[in-house]
């Protein structure tokens, strides 16, 4: 399957589910916290706050995209199995339409029944217990509900709860714990999939975050104060790589061998080292789509970036 298809599969599937597909975004966000898109639900944030509503602009409280999105944080790591600057993130989205229970069904059947692959374990979060001197200074209670709707699932495929407690079922601590993308906004705990590429090594493919509160830059609390009351109304937000997916879905060791990168990488000379070749595919397509939206090279900002 080409990652084309593999794009198109996932629109549809959700689309078929009662949501709106919505272009993507520029990788120049209107977003004044951060200086690219880093995330697909950024288009989004005014709606898990009720500033919009989704069902006016959209026609459904539920949203699917195929979003462009650019990360620095990873920039030391590209040119391993999976870390990129410039990736496509698949992302479904509820404001106030649907919870964890579903949202977790939707994720199993779409990559169980639409796909045909297995889910190597799930991760949920199990509360956490921070440094001292971190701004988040107190535990959080763990989500209960998500390891339910996964205990459900498990459980109807023939695990014994001790197989999927141990083994299927693992529980994190702030890993688990999503957000806010830049400096506030919507934020919850998270269930993330894993899946195993050709090699038999799990890698993480899917994060569905439980928005459920709000984090304000302006206030000084401590973790539970600040999390401590609820967003105004429940949201979904899953980020699916589809370069992840495409390597594990075309059985290649690494993203740089799928058929988004393997052009690419043919053009350069036998003698470049495979991690530049690596670096030099992925800052390439980086290039392209920021020039796409509208940056110039310059010496502040994103332009320093692209530059």
């Amino acid at each position: 399957m080409t990652s084309k298809e593999i794009r198109q599969k996932f629109l549809e599937y959700f689309e078929k589910h009662g949501h709106a597909v919505v272009p993507s975004s520029s990788l120049v966000p209107d977003d004044p916290s951060v200086l690219l898109t880093t995330a697909g639900m950024q288009q989004f944030k005014q709606y898990f706050t009720g500033e919009l509503d989704a069902e006016k602009d959209f026609g459904s409280k539920n949203t699917v995209s195929v979003q462009k999105s650019f990360r620095t944080s990873d920039i030391d790591e590209v040119g391993d199995e999976n870390h990129l600057t410039f990736f496509e993130m698949l992302g479904n989205f509820s404001f106030g339409g649907y919870f964890q229970e579903k949202a977790i069904k939707y994720a199993y059947e779409f990559i169980t029944k639409e796909m045909g692959f297995e889910i190597d374990y799930v991760t949920i979060f199990d509360g956490a217990k921070l440094p001292e001197g971190d701004w988040r200074k107190t535990g959080t209670v763990p989500d209960q509900q998500s390891y339910e709707a996964w205990r459900k699932i498990f459980s109807a495929e023939g695990f014994s709860e001790t197989e999927f407690s141990k083994h299927k079922i693992r529980r994190e601590g702030v890993d688990n714990f999503w957000g806010p993308t830049g400096s506030e906004g919507p934020c919850g705990p998270t269930t993330e999939i894993y899946m195993k590429n050709i090699d038999g090594k799990p890698i993480e493919i899917w994060n569905i975050v439980f928005n459920q509160y709000y984090c304000d830059k302006n206030k000084n609390l401590t973790f539970l104060e600040t999390f401590g009351e609820d967003l105004g109304q429940v949201g979904i937000d899953t980020g699916m790589g589809l370069e992840r997916l495409v390597m594990v879905v075309q059985g290649t060791p690494t993203i740089f061998e799928t058929d988004l990168f393997a052009p690419i990488i043919a053009l350069l000379p036998d003698e470049v080292p495979v991690r530049v070749k690596r670096i030099l595919a992925d800052h390439v397509r980086g290039i392209a789509f920021l020039i796409v939206d509208g940056v110039e090279p310059s010496n502040k900002e994103v332009g320093y970036i692209l530059r």
